[in-house]
């Protein structure tokens, strides 16, 4: 498998074109930024690499950026021990394990940065990241039914958490979920 190069920065040029290069498919997916376009690429760019709750992470193969992620700070105190996670990877390397590749890369530095839980969410129909997370070891925590709609039609939102001591939570989700039942 080629090498990739992670990086906490990168040229805004090169962001900019991966993220106006996203297919609308994967967009759809990815809703973080919203739309995305030429009359709003620049807003989002500077807004993203300005927000200092965030340790982000450019996905580089042989110079050419190919992805994006991040783990985001809460600002609330109680949850100082919980980051949130979010991943794009452009449309001609999806499915080649890059994904799994940075995955495994931003768990090891949660884990390093002191953080006790990664939390995201992915939509219900996303099954190559439901598959990703899932291989990872993240655990559905919540099912959000027509939580959000693209292009007028819901979309069901699941919650999954990835805990750095995970002894016990099995049985505690399965101990909440009886109860709720």
């Amino acid at each position: 498998m080629n090498k990739l190069k992670i990086s906490s920065k990168c040229e805004k040029k090169d962001f900019k074109n991966m993220l106006l290069g996203l297919s609308q498919k994967t967009l759809n997916d990815f809703t973080y930024f919203g739309k995305i376009s030429k009359k709003n690429v620049e807003k989002i760019i500077f807004s993203e690499l300005k927000d200092n709750k965030k340790i982000r992470f450019f996905i580089f193969l042989e110079n050419e950026l190919i992805g994006y992620s991040f783990l985001s700070k809460f600002i609330r105190k109680s949850k100082k021990h919980v980051c949130t996670y979010g991943i794009v990877i452009g449309d001609k390397w999806q499915g080649k394990g890059f994904g799994y590749q940075i995955c495994k890369h931003m768990i090891e530095t949660a884990w390093k940065k002191k953080f006790e839980k990664i939390w995201l969410t992915t939509y219900y129909d996303n099954k190559a990241a439901l598959k990703v997370y899932k291989k990872l070891g993240f655990i559905v925590e919540g099912i959000f039914i027509n939580e959000e709609k693209i292009h007028g039609k819901p979309r069901h939102v699941i919650s999954m958490g990835l805990f750095k001591n995970n002894k016990n939570i099995r049985k505690t989700h399965q101990k909440i979920f009886k109860i709720l039942n």
